[in-house]
């Protein structure tokens, strides 16, 4: 799955192999264990278990947001494999403590926790790609570690489901928890030698914030990567237990999370590679656009993708199609916007800047699972997926806006400096 991959002459480094492993059975973990709390929240209606879904959900993004650039900084000064094995392993430990009781505020507390150790393994990985992937074959780099998330992702939501219809949460968790150690094992054992990019002069806390969001092309990207990780929040937070309260079986749901995976997974390395030909902006408008579609098709056209004839849901694939489409190109955005804040970042900086990224994923996650909490109580009943939906609806607008600018602005901004003389970049 992850062999040695060549492009333009140019060798993955093993680190990243085994970079891309370790994250791949990461996010089998976390990927199913976005199911497993889902099933394992105590609810007596749909109302009250989609309720406490959102209570449980907020101290993730939060305690992610407020630990990620701090980890990516860490990052830069000690080394990337030891915060990576650092976070993972912590992860281990509260999976675990979840087995102890459902109640939701303790659930909510560990889970605060468990965000800390998720931001201790996003920047510094993607940091690690910095460093040692070929300025020119960046996308395609980036494009295979967002490929081994989202496959581990797809997969994990499938195990995920059939766990909690063959052994039960409890079982599920212990065997997740399993899954983190084996992630962190392997890097730790595997990655031997790291070189420490800087030391002392490392930039720490809000000057080094600053001094990122003096970069034109992180400062103007930054909001449509809040809008992004805020619909993905929606999704991955809500989505199962609807459909759980809808009767819907976890094998089924961890199969059709599997399906939607594959879909915006499947084509990432690809969408990196052909960002480092034709550029990065205008792979990242076509997913932002693809996204677009897709919401607007799931709102405005459901009626074309299915029908449901009592019990029975029939599937139409004049629907389908196109839904199916508009799936794939929503993978362009991310490989194609991490390839760019890397290539606009400097070198002893990578850790920090791509905390950004974790910080802003976090952010989004908490905007999603905030938000969505006030939609939850203002709703008070059955209409609130349709308002969260909606919700989905306005914020893809929004990104399709801001990525128009971005896009005008780069494109204006190139035909200017084409009148002088243009830096080469090697590639």
């Amino acid at each position: 799955m992850f062999e040695v991959i060549k492009g333009r002459g140019i060798r993955t480094p093993g680190y990243l192999r085994v970079l891309y492993f370790s994250t791949f059975f990461l996010r089998v973990a976390f990927g199913a264990l976005l199911l497993i709390i889902a099933k394992y929240v105590p609810c007596e209606t749909a109302y009250e278990g989609l309720l406490n879904v959102a209570i449980i959900a907020i101290p993730y993004p939060l305690a992610e947001m407020m630990t990620a650039n701090y980890f990516g900084m860490l990052s830069d000064r000690i080394g990337r494999k030891r915060v990576i094995v650092a976070g993972t392993s912590l992860a281990a430990i509260i999976v675990l403590l979840y087995t102890l009781s459902n109640d939701v505020w303790y659930l909510a507390t560990l889970h605060g926790i468990h965000g800390i150790g998720a931001a201790a393994t996003i920047a510094p990985a993607i940091a690690m790609i910095a460093d040692h992937a070929d300025t020119c074959d960046r996308g395609r780099q980036m494009g295979w570690f967002d490929y081994a998330t989202f496959l581990g992702y797809i997969i994990g939501a499938v195990v995920g489901g059939f766990l909690i219809d063959l052994v039960g949460a409890r079982v599920g968790f212990t065997i997740m928890a399993s899954v983190l150690i084996s992630s962190a094992l392997m890097l730790q054992l595997l990655v031997r030698k790291e070189s420490v990019r800087v030391k002392s002069e490392s930039l720490m806390g809000l000057k080094s914030l600053k001094q990122i969001f003096r970069v034109r092309e992180v400062r103007l990207m930054f909001p449509i990567w809040l809008i992004i990780a805020t619909l993905l929040g929606l999704a991955i937070t809500y989505l199962p237990r609807i459909m759980l309260s809808a009767d819907v079986s976890g094998s089924m749901i961890g199969i059709l999370f599997g399906a939607a995976g594959i879909a915006l997974g499947l084509f990432q390395p690809f969408w990196g590679k052909v960002s480092d030909v034709v550029g990065r902006i205008p792979v990242m408008a076509y997913g932002v656009f693809s996204m677009f579609g897709v919401v607007i098709m799931a709102l405005f056209f459901s009626d074309y993708i299915y029908t449901r004839v009592g019990d029975e849901i029939a599937f139409n694939l004049v629907g389908l199609v196109p839904l199916g489409i508009l799936g794939l190109g929503a993978g362009a955005f991310v490989p194609a916007a991490l390839a760019l804040m890397a290539d606009s970042s400097k070198e002893n900086s990578y850790g920090a800047t791509m905390g950004l990224y974790s910080f802003a994923l976090g952010f989004g996650a908490f905007i999603a699972e905030s938000i969505g909490l006030g939609i939850i109580v203002a709703s008070g009943g059955d209409d609130a997926p349709t308002w969260l939906l909606y919700f989905a609806a306005v914020l893809i607008a929004l990104a399709v806006v801001l990525m128009t600018v971005f896009f005008i602005s780069g494109f204006v901004r190139k035909l200017i400096r084409s009148r002088g003389r243009m830096p080469n970049d090697g590639c």
